[in-house]
């Protein structure tokens, strides 16, 4: 589009700056609608591009990198959720010999076969309510067995069986968790605490049962075995008189002191006749006084001794052959037959007869 010049009237290019006739300035001509509003539009559409590419990236971003790990991180508690935590596998030590069975229970179930003591088993524990009901699945998948009877120390081997006797603690003792040096304390029980007795062990130990299916071990097996049937007492026996001394024979003499009170008391009574009287008499000679004791002799348990009209009796809560070999060992000679050599009174041990049975499973007796 061409315009004319103000000046000399000659006309020019429309986008010339000066008329190229007289050299005078011309008007520039006004830019159009369109080219008014094109560049404020520019200005403002490069920081919202900007803006949407980085959106863009980000979201590029998070779709590569992130969402998978939110989506594993979501996903593993709804699973816990449903199918629960798998526990570790751990290694156990049978304590007795242990039944494996087909089944986490005692009754319904068959034994698929037995674990001797201090057999090495894995598996998963599974709890119940009642500590005494858990099982240990074993890994292989051959059974269960139960975690009464199992425990997380290797036991010691047992040199002589307790027979899980009962005993009640006669001190404050210390319970350890291995007969090893470095071992921890795992309980202290005190007097009058009852524990079941297991066996001693090679180095002197004993191996006890507490509560909650564990186990601990007592040291110096020895002087606790001497101390089982109660506090220690000296026996002092000659077979030749039938003399008994030390506490024994001072136990007898309060027996003969209050026989002795009868008798003079029947003295003193008058009877009818002769024959009345010494019916009197008959009977408290025939009649046989015990005394209940609760005492220990080198790790026999005396249960209680007896006076009779001619004879004296000890009563042990051990079976004879025990008892025998006890004596033997403090230097009494006794034979096969529990008998000891004697010149004319009756002197041996046996099993108890009559009523002396109440008052144990042997009797030592010498009299007439």
């Amino acid at each position: 589009m061409s315009q004319k010049c103000a000046s000399c009237g000659a006309v020019a290019v429309s986008d010339a700056a000066f008329c190229a006739s007289c050299g005078h300035a011309l008007k520039q001509a006004a830019p159009s609608k369109k080219q008014s509003k094109s560049s404020p539009k520019r200005r403002w559409m490069i920081p919202v591009v900007s803006v949407l590419a980085i959106v863009a990236i980000a979201a590029l971003y998070f779709w590569l990198f992130l969402a998978d790990d939110l989506r594993t991180d979501g996903a593993a508690p709804a699973a816990e959720s449903q199918s629960g935590v798998n526990p570790e596998a751990q290694i156990f030590f049978t304590m007795t010999e242990a039944n494996i069975r087909d089944k986490p229970a005692m009754t319904g179930s068959n034994i698929l076969g037995k674990m001797p003591r201090g057999s090495q088993l894995t598996g998963v524990v599974r709890m119940d309510s009642d500590p005494s009901t858990a099982w240990l699945e074993l890994t292989d998948g051959n059974g269960f067995v139960a975690l009464a009877n199992l425990s997380q120390v290797k036991p010691p081997v047992l040199v002589k069986s307790l027979n899980d006797e009962i005993w009640e603690a006669d001190g404050t003792l210390d319970v350890w968790a291995t007969t090893l040096p470095d071992s921890n304390l795992l309980d202290r029980v005190r007097e009058g605490t009852k524990l079941t007795l297991v066996g001693t062990t090679e180095d002197n130990f004993i191996e006890v049962k507490l509560s909650g299916g564990r186990y601990g071990y007592l040291n110096d097996a020895q002087s606790i075995i001497a101390r089982l049937g109660g506090k220690p007492i000296m026996i002092g026996f000659n077979p030749q008189t039938c003399a008994f001394s030390d506490e024994i024979g001072a136990e007898f003499a309060k027996i003969g002191a209050r026989q002795q009170a009868k008798w003079q008391a029947l003295e003193a009574k008058e009877y009818a006749d002769e024959a009345a009287r010494e019916k009197a008499f008959a009977a408290v000679e025939d009649d046989s006084k015990y005394v209940k004791l609760r005492r220990s002799y080198e790790g026999l348990s005396l249960t209680g001794i007896g006076q009779h009209y001619e004879s004296q009796s000890l009563y042990f809560d051990n079976p004879p052959a025990q008892v025998i070999a006890v004596f033997r060992a403090q230097g009494f000679n006794v034979g096969r037959d529990g008998l000891f050599p004697s010149t004319e009174l009756y002197a041996g041990i046996s099993a108890t007869r009559g009523e002396g049975a109440a008052y144990g499973k042997t009797e030592l007796s010498c009299g007439v």
